[in-house]
């Protein structure tokens, strides 16, 4: 992968708060230029710390985001899984490696003469690659999958609060329901929230909604009232026998078959009696005697107690109907409860309304024989059980929800609390099996344990891949190629290195002989430094054409000659790498390597070349960042005309923001600088000798113009601290719209030809 894209900069020293917004992505050749102190080398340390695989030190409290192709963005939180092989050169790659009063470190360049070792070490580098791409992707997938389960989590606990809080509102619990509570809630009924039984249907959960309601009732009342089957089964027996029971008399057939005539004969034969009187009230003639004893031998006295007996019986079975007890109110019960009261009271209802028919019947049979005792042909059927069981059913029904009631009542917040709990299953199993939780847990476990199978598989290889390296590897290898190439790079050959096998790394030598002991050139350092690190390169057999190389000002105290060299020795050895990111101030070797990777983007007929400015405002504190290259500084040929062109652009503007005054002291300088140096070489390093020598020059050298260029100049330029106060700012602002045209006309006065030329130039 190449890195695309640095989206986010921020609190990496002078990096503030950079984002890529003004700058386009990343091509295969990356060319950045800036001034000293504009941020190069601080830029330069972002890639070391991807190199590292590791935050940087200097700021722990930075954050960043570096987008890699179609992999994921490398952060501050996942450098360390970083697995871009990128190679920074910079101040920091000097410091680790080399030590100009010692040694240098070693350099592994692999024996080109052990063949079959070298082919089982690219065997194993392939299949290292292949598991290693396979590792990191399935790390990725695995990732991915956690981050599902983790939304999971934080979308179930959303979900949850909503539903539980409709439970009850005073519950803290419910009320700040989150992902912590939900995860913790599934650990500790894993295998509950597994089952169907866990679920709820749409009656429960209103059951359990309602139980969970925080209102609690009083307790209630209620005594539980049952039917004896054998209370039944003995009447009947009774019943039966009056039923089959006749009186032995000398029954008047009449009477027998017409049993109103039979009652309204015998009360008729008692007022008689009681009034003492043989005269028949209804008619008026007299009743004989016989007629008398034949009517009082039909109704004798064994017949008359049989009849008492009947009207006994006809009283108790009077007193043998249900009545419908007292029973508590629905409004009483919990809500929860009132759905089984309700039933059981209209089971009740039915119960009593069926005992009460069936003693109905027997009621009536009993009248029928009241009326007719001499009958002995009625029957009766037993009371059915079921009835009587069905109401002894619905009195415990009745009584069963009385108890859980009180139970409640007794017992209010575990019971409740059982109901929330309940619901809360429901509700997370629910979650649960609709996002496949379980499995998903499953998968990452499983998966994970395979991935970290094949971490040990690649660790292993990564053992004997290094043993292999260790045996193919030849110090004094790496000592010969960087000699060779130090010696071209500086022209001569009195430095060079010598392994030391004590020491684990090179000894500098000068004249092949004397150790230097820091005895060096700044120039020597930098070349030593730039060829050790071009040399690393292929260390280990390191393939150029894999490896993302970033170049930071490798040419500090060269002069033209040696800058020329570092030019041409980092494009034969870097030119075919992965992605290739040259950081510089130099204006000729910006030049050089500009020229060299535009090529590029003509013969290729594609933006394989981009070049970018780093830019630092003077504002307290500093800020900096970096963008797409103005088009001046990729189209001329020196700093003069890059300086002359941004601040040529400048002078047309109407109004100019704060940081363009600051830049324009800054550019008016160098640009005077750069032109009096030439127009009056004499005094060539000497700026305040120069700008005298000027003035003198000048057709009016009592002018005041040029006095206010020399105060803009030498006030808001090259400034290490810049004062902020509101009448440096406005002097600066007031000044800076009317001093760059002072420049420009100055300049023209010095020398006509040069500035038209100049402005042929710039437009």
């Amino acid at each position: 992968m190449s890195i695309k894209n640095i989206q986010k900069l921020k609190q990496f020293g002078i990096f503030q708060d950079h984002t890529d917004s003004n700058a386009k992505d990343f091509g295969k050749y990356n060319l950045f230029y800036g001034w000293n102190g504009s941020g190069k080398s601080t830029l330069s340390s972002l890639f070391r710390c991807i190199e590292n695989k590791a935050t940087s030190s200097k700021f722990p409290y930075s954050e960043f985001t570096v987008s890699v192709g179609s992999g994921t963005a490398i952060t501050q939180a996942n450098v360390v899984d970083s697995d871009l092989n990128i190679y920074t050169f910079n101040h920091d790659f000097i410091d680790e490696n080399i030590s100009w009063n010692s040694v240098v470190k070693s350099i592994l360049l692999v024996d080109k003469e052990k063949i079959e070792e070298r082919e089982k070490l690219e065997n194993l580098k392939k299949e290292q690659e292949v598991d290693s791409k396979a590792y990191s992707k399935e790390t990725e997938e695995i990732r991915k999958l956690e981050g599902a389960i983790s939304k999971f989590g934080t979308d179930s606990a959303r979900h949850m609060k909503t539903s539980l809080q409709s439970i009850d509102t005073t519950d803290s619990y419910y009320l700040n329901y989150d992902k912590r509570k939900f995860g913790k809630f599934i650990d500790d009924h894993l295998e509950e929230s597994k089952l169907d039984d866990s679920l709820l249907d749409d009656q429960q959960i209103v059951e359990l909604t309602n139980a969970a309601k925080p209102d609690q009732k009083s307790p209630i009342s209620f005594n539980k009232h049952v039917i004896n089957q054998e209370t039944f089964t003995k009447a009947k027996e009774r019943l039966d026998d009056l039923l089959k029971t006749s009186v032995v008399s000398q029954t008047i057939q009449r009477l027998v078959d017409h049993g109103d005539i039979k009652s309204w004969v015998e009360a008729g034969l008692d007022l008689h009696k009681r009034h003492d009187t043989n005269q028949c009230e209804f008619c008026g003639n007299t009743i004989n005697e016989e007629r008398t004893k034949q009517l009082e031998a039909h109704f004798n006295d064994d017949y008359k107690a049989f009849q008492n007996r009947l009207e006994s019986a006809d009283g108790w079975l009077a007193g043998q109907y249900i009545q419908p007890p007292t029973l508590p109110a629905v409004s009483d019960f919990y809500d929860e409860f009132k759905n089984e009261y309700n039933e059981a009271c209209t089971a009740l209802e039915k119960a009593i309304t069926d005992l009460n028919g069936e003693i109905t019947v027997w009621h009536t049979v009993l009248k029928d024989k009241i009326a007719n005792p001499l009958e002995t042909g009625l029957t009766v059927e037993v009371i059915d059980e079921s009835s009587i069981k069905a109401f002894n059913d619905a009195m415990t029904a009745i009584g069963a929800a009385v108890s859980k009631h009180n139970h409640k009542s007794s017992n209010f917040k575990e019971e409740t609390d059982k109901a929330k709990k309940k619901l809360e299953l429901h509700y997370a199993t629910t979650e649960v099996k609709s996002f496949g939780y379980h499995d998903k847990k499953k998968e990452v476990v499983d998966r994970t344990a395979a991935n970290g199978t094949l971490k040990a598989a690649i660790n292993t290889r990564t053992t004997e891949i290094r043993t292999l390296e260790d045996s193919l590897s030849n110090e004094g290898v790496g000592a010969d190629q960087f000699n060779e190439a130090l010696h071209k790079f500086l022209g001569r050959s009195e430095l060079t290195l010598r392994f030391d096998p004590v020491k684990k790394g090179y000894e500098i030598l000068r004249n092949d002989s004397e150790l230097v002991d820091g005895n060096l050139s700044e120039g020597e350092k930098t070349a030593i430094a730039f060829v050790y690190f071009i040399t690393k390169l292929k260390e280990n057999d390191n393939k150029i054409e894999d490896t993302i190389v970033v170049v930071d000002d490798p040419i500090s105290s060269f002069d033209s000659n040696h800058l020329f060299h570092a030019y041409s020795f980092m494009k034969v050895n870097c030119e075919k790498a992965k992605q290739l990111f040259v950081l510089t101030h130099n204006f000729t070797f910006f030049k050089l390597v500009r020229d060299w990777i535009s090529r590029k983007n003509k013969r290729d007929n594609q933006n394989v070349a981009n070049f970018y400015v780093v830019k630092a405002n003077n504002e307290v504190p500093r800020t900096s960042t970096y963008t797409d290259a103005e088009p001046a500084l990729i189209s001329y040929n020196s700093e003069y005309h890059y300086i002359f062109s941004r601040l040529h652009s400048l002078k047309n503007q109407q109004t100019l923001e704060t940081d363009d005054h600051f830049l324009a002291a800054n550019l008016s300088r160098k640009l005077l600088e750069s032109f009096l140096s030439f127009k009056f070489p004499k005094n060539r390093g000497n700026f305040a000798n120069l700008f005298n020598t000027a003035v003198s020059a000048s057709k009016n050298p009592e002018d005041e113009g040029k006095e206010k260029i020399r105060k803009f100049i030498n006030e808001y330029s090259h400034n290490d601290l810049i004062e902020t106060n509101e009448d440096f700012v406005e002097n600066l602002i007031g000044e800076g719209v009317t001093v760059i045209s002072d420049i420009f006309d100055w300049i023209s006065e010095l020398d006509e030809k040069h500035y038209q030329e100049m402005m042929e130039v710039v437009s």
